[in-house]
């Protein structure tokens, strides 16, 4: 196994930073539907809540230099770290529906996750109404990624795993 820092660790962390803006340019059109939560799952499952935790913070950056400071891109400072300590929670865990179910229950929860910074800074009557007035996209938000996540979890971590342990070798050796 390569050592943390090693060209190929920071490689395969921003190869995982980019699928997930490209992932999430993909399906900006789709109110709602994204694959964030399933990419972020995967990758805790299986490289760990560490890598994971880096991607998903330099994916909250990229947005945030992108869009510029706004509240849903500050909340992607905690909301993708929560998900993160979920799915480290759910590591051994090995039923495909508590995996979607999760997601799911993330994704119905999402709109209350964002109403925090709205809660500091105008109070619990202003937090309350942004996300009342939130509910239906959380609706979609908590079904897709339960239709999502049961359908390609399982079958994503089977990807990730051959890829990973089919560049595991060192090429310096390789050629010996």
């Amino acid at each position: 196994m390569r050592k943390k820092g090693s060209v190929y660790h920071l490689v395969r962390i921003a190869v995982m930073t980019a699928l997930l803006e490209a992932a999430k340019f993909a399906l900006n059109s789709i109110a709602n539907v994204e694959l964030i939560t399933l990419l972020l799952m995967t990758y805790t499952k299986v490289f760990g809540w560490k890598d994971s935790l880096k991607a998903a913070l330099l994916f909250a950056a990229i947005e945030t230099l992108w869009w510029g400071v706004s509240i849903w891109t500050i909340t992607y400072f905690y909301i993708w770290p929560l998900l993160i300590l979920l799915e480290h929670l759910l590591r051994n865990c090995q039923s495909r529906l508590l995996h979607a179910c999760a997601a799911g229950i993330f994704g119905l929860l999402f709109g209350l996750f964002c109403s925090l910074p709205t809660l500091i800074m105008n109070g619990w009557n202003a937090a309350v109404a942004w996300w009342i007035a939130g509910i239906p996209y959380d609706l979609v938000h908590g079904i897709s990624n339960f239709i999502i996540d049961l359908l390609l979890f399982e079958p994503c971590v089977k990807a990730l795993r051959r890829l990973s342990a089919s560049h595991r070798t060192d090429p310096e050796t390789e050629n010996a």
